[in-house]
This record gives structure tokens, sequence and C-alpha cells, in this order.
């Protein structure tokens, strides 16, 4: 079985051909937005996992978006015709501020300065995003279903490993993203490299 991020990052070109084709971004730059969408996200979640409420939380929040069909209950890379409704501005705002409470709107605009979008594109982006990441959460942490919200820190905590191990500078962009308002020395050739490599393109 495919990792979380190997599923998320090796088999969401879908989802990248999405957000190119809805914010006028080339191939390498879709590609660039997404995977800085996804690793924020996963950071985030990583975090909020840490304490008991936390994980209770995000788990509270997964099942209620999957139950209203917002959310596949499955990895995208596993069933390629699972259907992901895109989320409107409203339900980014509520997942961002269960996933990063007061600094959401930090986060948000982190993102949109690292990949130079406004705010608007930003939204879009995670809007399409979002489910994804979500999903493949879901699909891994269900498989024990009276213990999933205790299987989070690990399924996060690991996909953050394999990101750091497989490309030791993306730590500096989403430390940028969610310590330091998206100031700092930032290079997207390594999103872009990380996604290479999990998608078999290097």
């Amino acid at each position: 079985m495919s990792s979380l991020l190997e599923a998320l990052l090796g088999g969401g070109t879908q989802t990248v051909e999405r957000v190119r084709k809805d914010t006028d971004l080339d191939e390498k730059g879709a590609e660039q937005a997404y995977g800085t969408a996804v690793g924020t996200i996963l950071r985030g979640l990583e975090a909020k996992s840490q304490t008991k409420e936390g994980a209770d939380s995000i788990w509270d929040m997964l099942r209620k978006q999957v139950e209203q069909g917002n959310v596949p209950s499955e990895a995208p890379a596993h069933n390629e015709h699972v259907q992901v409704k895109e989320m409107d501005p409203d339900q980014v705002n509520d997942i961002l501020s269960v996933i990063f409470g007061k600094d959401a709107p930090k986060v948000e605009g982190g993102i949109g300065k690292v990949i130079t979008l406004d705010s608007e594109a930003t939204k879009k982006i995670l809007g399409k995003v979002l489910p994804a990441v979500l999903g493949g959460i879901f699909g891994q942490a269900e498989k024990d279903p009276e213990e999933s919200p205790r299987a989070l820190p690990q399924i996060l905590g690991g996909a953050r490993t394999e990101m750091e191990e497989k490309q030791p500078k993306t730590r500096g962009i989403f430390d940028a993203i969610l310590d330091r308002d998206g100031d700092g020395d930032v290079d997207l050739n390594d999103i872009s490299g990380l996604i290479g490599v999990l998608a078999g393109k290097q």
C-alpha cells in the first residue's frame, strides 16, 4: 500500500490539472501550488493531532466532511473515479480554522505569498486540494475505527518525515509559511522536485 504522501503527491495529477486550468498557471506552477498547499495542510494537521483534543477535533471534522459528501472516503491514488467536490470559500475557511485556529488567515496568506497568487486564487487552490488531502487521511485512519483519532499523529508524522527525507529543503518552505508569515528564502523548485520523485518522473 502506498504511503499517504505518495498517494497525495504521486497520485494527485487530476487535482494538479484542475489547479492549472482554474488559475492560469503552467504545469510547473500548478505542481508547486498543489505541493505547497498539500505540505502546509499536512504540517498543520500533524501539529494539531499531537493532543487528544486536537486529534478528536480533526477526526470529527473528517467524518463530518465525508458524511456531507465534501470529502472522498479513500485516497485519490487508489480510486481514480472518486468524484471530489470543490469546496466553496466558506467551507475552506471553516476547515482551515479547525486546523490552524486563529492563525488560519495568516497561514492562507503565507501560502499565497509563497506561490505568488492573490487571496481569491489561493482559496480556489485550497478548495481543490483540501478534499484530496482530507480524503487520503480519512482513508488511512478509518481502517481501525475505534482507534482512528489516535492513529492520526502517526499517519501525519509519517507523511512529514517522508517528505523531509525525500526533499529535505521542503522543511524551510513550510516553516516559512507556518512560522514566519511566508518570509525568507523559498525555492519552489524543491516542491516540484518532491512531486517528481513521488510521481516517478525523476
